[in-house]
């Protein structure tokens, strides 16, 4: 059977047919190639990221100033996330006056970023463009002045929008200074306080929106203290008025006045068997003795030291000044 050519190749143990000349193997389906050159590999690209940008206060939002001072009002530009690329920053100053076409504007300047030197907004609307790297960080510092003739209430805003040029959502902050109220102290010769006060509140009365109200302290010899919009106001209604001495330079804050609004005990200090000089008063300058404090009334009862009949006056305890402390109960 070997030499039976239809049973060729059919032996499980006989040797691979032998190929004709010429002829290739055929090439299962399988494993069959594709017609023409293979393709390159194509890896799908993502969109790029829509740019996220922030901005934040870096202290205050809204500042109360008075007349005259200057303060500085700071904001970051904050790149979060997606692609680099430049940033749109445009600002707006907008003013408002509580009393309209009569408010002052306030002068605005600020250092542009990536410039060190500061100049001033002298539009009312600025652009400027931003080179940021991804999750970059750009200061704005404003620096504002309160005008002179500045009114209570007035306001100045400072608007940011930042809107990044590749798309996304843009960025907006609105950072702003009121006008407000100060205190200052006027000096004025001992004795005259209430004569100072009672003109500067006469005029004040003709020229409203300058002083607003007027403190007459009367543990605090030589003062009188104004609550009005700025320095240079006063200082104008001061003028030409008999024993004022001028202003003291500065503000003075609440703090340092609210002791001069809680009435102080007259009485407190004193003790029985103190010697006293009665400064008020039909006995005004005579020296006495202390015989009994009343701490509800404020009042002291004494006895002349020089008094031929030793008779007891009773007194405010504002009407006489402490000599020399003696033993016993005090008034305090």
């Amino acid at each position: 059977m070997a030499g039976n050519p239809t049973d060729e190749g059919i032996g499980l143990l006989g040797d691979p047919p032998t190929p004709s000349p010429g002829k290739a193997p055929a090439t299962p389906a399988t494993a069959r190639a594709p017609h023409g050159p293979p393709g390159p590999v194509v890896t799908p690209v993502r969109a790029a990221e829509p740019s996220q940008l922030s901005l934040k206060a870096a202290d205050d939002t809204v500042r109360e100033v008075t007349a005259g001072t200057i303060t500085t009002l700071s904001a970051v530009l904050a790149h979060q996330r997606g692609s680099a690329g430049p940033v749109e920053l445009t600002i707006d100053v907008g003013y408002t006056s509580t009393y309209p076409g009569e408010g002052a504007e306030w002068p605005v300047r600020w250092a542009p970023p990536g410039k060190r030197t500061v100049v001033e907004l002298f539009a009312r609307s600025q652009s400027v463009t931003v080179t940021m790297e991804e999750s970059s960080l750009v200061p704005l510092s404003f620096e504002i002045t309160a005008p002179v003739g500045v009114r209570y209430g007035d306001r100045v805003e400072i608007r940011l929008l930042a809107k990044a040029l590749d798309g996304g959502n843009p960025a907006k902050l609105t950072l702003a200074c009121v006008a407000r109220q100060a205190v200052l102290a006027i000096k004025s010769s001992r004795g005259y306080e209430r004569e100072v006060a009672d003109t500067l509140l006469a005029r004040a009365e003709e020229k409203t929106d300058v002083i607003f109200a007027l403190l007459v302290p009367a543990a605090l010899r030589g003062y009188v203290f104004a609550e009005g919009m700025s320095f240079e106001g006063v200082h104008e209604m001061l003028k030409g008025i008999r024993k004022a001495r001028g202003l003291v330079a500065g503000e003075t804050t609440l703090k340092e006045v609210e002791p001069l609004l809680v009435p102080k005990i007259t009485v407190e200090g004193f003790v029985e068997g103190a010697i006293v000089e009665l400064i008020a008063g039909p006995f005004k300058g005579e020296k006495a003795r202390v015989k009994r404090i009343d701490q509800d009334k404020e009042e002291i009862t004494v006895e002349l030291i020089e008094a031929v009949v030793p008779i007891p006056v009773t007194v405010r305890g504002d009407h006489v000044r402490m000599l020399e402390k003696g033993g016993g109960k005090s008034g305090g």
